[in-house]
């Protein structure tokens, strides 16, 4: 459990000082690394709820990471 917690505090942190840049400087240039930290988070957050057992509610969180995923892989493909 503590190293999911380490793992949401690194890729919240990530994805937080990313996107405080782009909206501070109007440069949307590391758009794609932060959805890629976005989706490792919510996975994480998937996996820990999954551990919980806390009905299904962790569905959505792995299904809106592959999401995301899928989303990065569409904008290089």
């Amino acid at each position: 459990m503590q190293n999911t917690k380490n793992l949401k505090i690194t890729f919240g942190a990530g994805v937080l000082i990313l996107s405080v840049y782009s909206l501070w400087t109007k440069d949307f240039t590391y758009q794609n690394i932060t959805l890629f930290f976005l989706g490792l988070f919510m996975c994480v957050l998937g996996v820990e709820e999954s551990k919980k057992n806390k009905g299904r509610r962790w569905n959505l969180y792995v299904f809106t990471a592959i999401f995301l995923f899928a989303t990065l892989l569409l904008q290089y493909v």
